[in-house]
């Protein structure tokens, strides 16, 4: 998950949409928002940005006037979640917008003025489906998966013309798969282990039902996992679990069939470099997750591989929506950032606003 960043921000440019004469693009940090053109905005006007996945209250949906193109949240098993529209992305008039903006900025509001309280706005939380079965007790050497920031949050992170690798984003479950050091009244011991991003997972819950989580816990993954480890080192392979049934894209798969594609691999808590995960994959033939490309970084390239069909499969195979859910981007070499907060660790998304408005989606944890 990302981070929402809900912030006073200027407008960097602006541009003339091509094929709609009251519209117009205008560029906030890394995001292209339509807008129209009689808001009169020019670069250096203040505005407040909304980014997808955003939940507005309603009355200030209404207030905006966009309360008929944002979304109603989900049902929750219990009714819990708090009433709200969901910003998304959209195409208008054949050109991708993302988000949305309020210009009536307070003129005592500067720029990078967290806001997010006083919209009352937050962040949409896929549901979390109950079964995939029972949660034992958290592991501590079995840690969840770096949060991936929005590349156009943080526009200025990747530096132009350093080396990175695009991988193809895929639209499943995270799943971790480990062999933890373990300790409890019995003393010390390295375990197998697995499950979703949150939360460890049994391999059969109370009524016997196998999750989906330990599948991809093959005699590869095992061989992997044991290699690396030495029987000294926790490590983690995190990947996503896709298929049939898992979420609307089955990227070719029918009747309850699932896969497995890993994107990274932690030793204790630190992630490889990407040759040294790839070389390991590679050597124990467990499928990564789809190499776009590799070269040096720019936003025209990171733009190219946003979009397009799913490399997974043949198109008219994948599910609902035929097109990518977007790219993630890292540098060749591990390294941090102190702006990205959290972690640090600089591993950027690129989400497709294809993606993002298409009809009948799922998101589920």
């Amino acid at each position: 998950m990302s981070t929402l960043v809900v912030e006073v921000c200027e407008v960097k440019a602006v541009h003339p949409h091509p094929n709609a004469d009251a519209l117009e693009f205008i560029t906030v940090k890394g995001w292209q928002v339509i807008v129209q053109k009689a808001l009169a905005l020019k670069p250096g006007d203040r505005v407040v940005y909304f980014p997808p996945d955003t939940v507005m209250p309603q009355e200030l949906a209404e207030r905006l006037g966009i309360a008929k193109y944002l979304a109603p949240l989900p049902r929750e098993i219990d009714d819990s979640r708090k009433p709200g529209l969901r910003v998304r992305a959209a195409r208008l008039r054949g050109q991708p917008s993302y988000g949305t903006i309020d210009h009536a900025v307070d003129p005592a509001w500067e720029v990078g003025r967290d806001v997010r309280e006083h919209y009352g706005v937050t962040k949409f939380e896929p549901p979390v489906r109950p079964t995939d079965g029972d949660s034992p007790p958290p592991i501590p050497s079995f840690h969840r998966y770096t949060d991936i920031e929005n590349i156009r949050n943080f526009p200025d992170v990747l530096v132009p013309g350093e080396e990175v690798v695009i991988t193809e984003k895929l639209h499943g479950k995270n799943c971790r798969l480990g062999l933890v050091r373990v300790a409890d009244e019995a003393g010390e011991r390295f375990e197998f282990v697995a499950g979703s991003n949150d939360v460890r997972r049994r391999p059969v819950d109370a009524k016997g039902r196998p999750s989906d989580f330990w599948l991809p816990m093959t005699e590869a993954v095992k061989g992997l996992l044991g290699h690396v480890s030495e029987g000294q080192r926790s490590v983690v392979l995190f990947g996503e679990l896709y298929g049939s049934r898992v979420q609307d894209m089955a990227y070719g798969m029918a009747n309850g069939a699932k896969g497995f594609r890993a994107f990274d691999l932690a030793v204790d808590g630190t992630h490889l470099g990407h040759d040294e995960k790839a070389a390991l994959l590679g050597r124990f033939g467990i499928e990564a997750v789809p190499v776009l490309y590799r070269g040096p970084f720019s936003w025209e390239v990171v733009e190219e591989h946003t979009y397009g069909p799913t490399t997974m499969c043949p198109p008219e195979d994948a599910g609902r929506f035929a097109g990518r859910e977007g790219c993630v981007v890292v540098p060749v070499r591990e390294r941090y950032d102190a702006t990205l907060g959290g972690s640090g660790r600089v591993i950027l998304k690129s989400i497709s606003a294809d993606y993002l408005a298409r009809k009948g989606g799922t998101d589920e944890h």
